[in-house]
C-alpha cells in the first residue's frame, strides 16, 4: 500500500517539456534564489522549490547542474527578478545519462565544479608540502 499524498517520481530525461531548461547554477542570491546560466549565457534568478526545499539530505550548491521550470509570463504583473525555480538537482548519474543520449549541452563543462571547502582543503595542503620542502631543503 503506498503513502498518501506523495506526488509520483518525475522523470527528468532528455527531451524536457518546452517551460524546462537545464542550467548551471552560479552564485547563492539569499533565502534560497540562485543566479543561474544556461548554454546562451542568459543570467536567470531562481528559487528552489518547495518539493526541493523539504528535502533535508539534499544540498544545492554553486556550481551545479540543474532544471529549472520558467514561470508563465502574466502581462498585467508587475516585472519581477525571480522567473523560475530549481525542479530538480542533476546528479553524477543524471549527467552521464544526458551524455550517453547525446542530450548533453556542449556549452556546459563535463562535470560540476567541486564545492569551495575541498578546493580550499587541497590549496592548504599543497601550501604545507611546498613548506615542509622548503623546510627539508634547508636543514
Amino acid at each position: 500500500m503506498g503513502r498518501k499524498n506523495q506526488a509520483p517520481e518525475t522523470s527528468f530525461s532528455p527531451p524536457l517539456p518546452p517551460s524546462h531548461y537545464l542550467v548551471h547554477l552560479g552564485a547563492p542570491q539569499g533565502s534560497n534564489n540562485f543566479l543561474s546560466f544556461d548554454t546562451a549565457g542568459e543570467e536567470r534568478l531562481v528559487e528552489v522549490s518547495k518539493l526541493l526545499r523539504r528535502n533535508k539530505g539534499l544540498i544545492v550548491m554553486r556550481g551545479d547542474f540543474a532544471i529549472i521550470n520558467l514561470f508563465p509570463i502574466q502581462p498585467d504583473e508587475k516585472t519581477s527578478r525571480l522567473v523560475g525555480e530549481i525542479v530538480h538537482i542533476m546528479d553524477r548519474s543524471d549527467i552521464k545519462e544526458w551524455k550517453k543520449a547525446g542530450a548533453w549541452p556542449e556549452g556546459f563543462g563535463e562535470e560540476p565544479a567541486p564545492p569551495q571547502e575541498a578546493e580550499e582543503a587541497e590549496e592548504a595542503e599543497e601550501e604545507e608540502e611546498e613548506e615542509e620542502q622548503e623546510g627539508n631543503e634547508s636543514a
